[in-house]
């Protein structure tokens, strides 16, 4: 079955190589009466057909990321994948007929081509995505999480096919910048991805409990792993997983040392809850340090742990 996995991915890689070579060559190169290139209708042309590169670039990228993830290709992934590429293919015409006449009813007619091709693209990493998780409550998290990334872009894109009825060029402006930013978000999530992927199954169900208190916002962690994820060189890696690790069991601390406080003047059923909560904590202070003495000896390498990791020490403890 890896096999037919491999043969599945070729043939779409074959067809989106395809689809850019068709798009290129068919860019208009208009020359004026007096034998002089039009620059502007070039520049116009170009400007358009990156449009699309973008976008076919893009959905390249997260479809081979997803299907990187996965052993084998189930009947429903490859059924959808078939009508993506089927949609996908659409999309040299649609280039075309945009770039020779940027109208408000070639612009809709590339939006809702655009918005087909996006929903197929995400039924199919979603599949994908929940293929790839063997832990139940993990897997609906990532669903979930996905789920509503999945209505957040029908609803933008639905929003940008009402802009494209009144201004053109914004939304073309933003029928740039779509991709591009689901470009750099599948940088952040592969980036994360890496660091979830060598926690044991109790401390990625902490990691995502706690997952705002140790960044501080949604924001900051959305720039922090963007900003690591230009950093390749993989020695800094081990580094920067260190200091996440140091972060995050600070936090811990500082929960521990706030329930300790209110317990002074908690009523008993608070205290009874109070104690459960940092018992808790507790126990995940004492997985992180654990994991800390780990990294320490054992750094990361491609994401992975480059000797025995606690899941193992674990296990031979028990």
């Amino acid at each position: 079955m890896s096999n037919m996995k491999e043969r599945v991915v070729v043939f779409g890689d074959a067809i989106i190589a395809i689809i850019l070579t068709i798009m290129v060559l068919e860019l208009p190169i208009k020359y004026a009466t007096n034998g002089e290139l039009v620059w502007q209708t070039l520049f116009s042309a170009v400007g358009i057909y990156f449009i699309s590169f973008c976008f076919v670039a893009n959905l390249w990228f997260q479809t081979a990321y997803a299907f990187n993830r996965i052993e084998q290709v189930r009947n429903k992934s490859l059924v959808v994948y078939l009508f993506l590429l089927f949609a996908l293919s659409l999309v040299p015409a649609a280039t075309r007929i945009l770039i020779e006449d940027t109208t408000k009813q070639t612009v809709l007619i590339y939006g809702v081509l655009t918005l087909i091709v996006t929903m197929l693209m995400r039924r199919l990493i979603t599949a994908l995505t929940k293929q790839s998780i063997s832990e139940q409550a993990l897997q609906k998290r990532r669903v979930d999480e996905l789920n509503r990334q999945d209505m957040l872009s029908f609803i933008a894109r639905i929003i940008i096919l009402v802009i494209g009825l009144f201004q053109v060029h914004i939304a073309l402006i933003i029928y740039l910048a779509l991709p591009i930013l689901a470009f750099l978000q599948n940088m952040v999530d592969q980036k994360e991805e890496r660091f979830v992927d060598t926690l044991d199954k109790r401390e990625q169900a902490d990691y995502f409990a706690d997952r705002n208190q140790i960044w501080g916002n949604t924001m900051k962690r959305y720039s922090h792993l963007l900003r690591d994820s230009f950093n390749e060189p993989k020695e800094k890696e081990s580094q920067q997983w260190q200091d996440l690790m140091k972060e995050w069991l600070k936090k811990v601390d500082q929960e521990i040392a706030m329930r300790q406080t209110a317990l002074e003047n908690a009523s008993p059923s608070e205290k009874e809850h109070l104690h459960q909560e940092i018992k808790r904590l507790e126990m995940q202070q004492s997985r992180l340090k654990e994991r800390e003495r780990h990294l320490e000896k054992s750094p990361f390498v491609h994401g992975k742990m480059t000797e025995q990791t606690p899941n193992k020490t674990n296990a031979s403890k028990k």
